[in-house]
């Protein structure tokens, strides 16, 4: 088995999970605090299943931000709500020197935060345009939500590592690419059949993610 030096975490659903919508996403989140909810669901709804408009989607989203400002935004979604056991999982990880960190189409803001608390070495996500500590409603593309395979590459270069030597950890459709690409996958909680399936195992909590990394994985 090859040894894991690079260790690729989804961040909605796996790392952090806000209650608000059907992937507990920072997108979600951020929707309600706008108000507007009801419209980012519509979008959601709509633009789910036509993937070669995710940029589309991903702009409209933003847009609803137009206006707020951050500091409103970040008394309502910090601290983000952290999956119980992800800490203590990561401080394994970290332990035997795995690079560790973040890849999500979500959203910049709960990444970069994500990034800082749990002492991660990256994080990789959309970025919402701030100014003057103002959301303006235009955001930059980083990672397309149906093709994080194509950042999880850019990584492995970045770092000097290997797919075969990285693990990717995710929960959803969007993330099979990048299990599929990868030489060790985790679900955690997945979403559908097809996300467990594709993962070489699955768990329902972190405390049985770090169980099995000792004992098969890291040993």
């Amino acid at each position: 088995m090859s040894e894991i030096k690079l260790v690729v975490l989804d961040l909605d659903g796996t790392i952090v999970k806000y209650n608000t919508g059907r992937w507990h996403s920072s997108w979600d989140v951020l929707a309600s605090v706008s108000g507007r909810k009801e419209e980012y669901d519509k979008y959601s709804h709509y633009y789910y299943p036509k993937k070669e408009l995710y940029p589309e989607w991903m702009q409209k989203s933003a847009q609803l931000l137009r206006g707020c400002r951050v500091s409103d935004v970040e008394k309502v979604i910090f601290p983000p709500p952290y999956v119980d056991g992800v800490r203590d999982a990561l401080d394994l990880l970290k332990k035997r020197n795995c690079v560790c960190g973040i890849l999500s189409s979500g959203v910049d803001i709960v990444a970069d935060c994500a990034k800082k608390d749990l002492s991660l070495d990256f994080a990789v996500a959309n970025r919402l345009i701030v100014r003057d500590g103002i959301f303006s409603g235009d955001s930059e593309l980083i990672v397309n939500l149906w093709h994080k395979e194509k950042n999880l590459i850019e990584l492995c270069s970045k770092f000097g590592v290997s797919l075969k030597d990285t693990l990717f950890i995710g929960d959803n459709e969007n993330d099979i690419s990048s299990m599929r690409s990868c030489g060790h996958s985790i679900a955690f909680s997945p979403a559908t059949e097809g996300v467990r399936d594709m993962a070489d195992v699955s768990f329902g909590s972190w405390s049985g993610i770090k169980e099995y990394l000792g004992k098969c994985i890291l040993s």
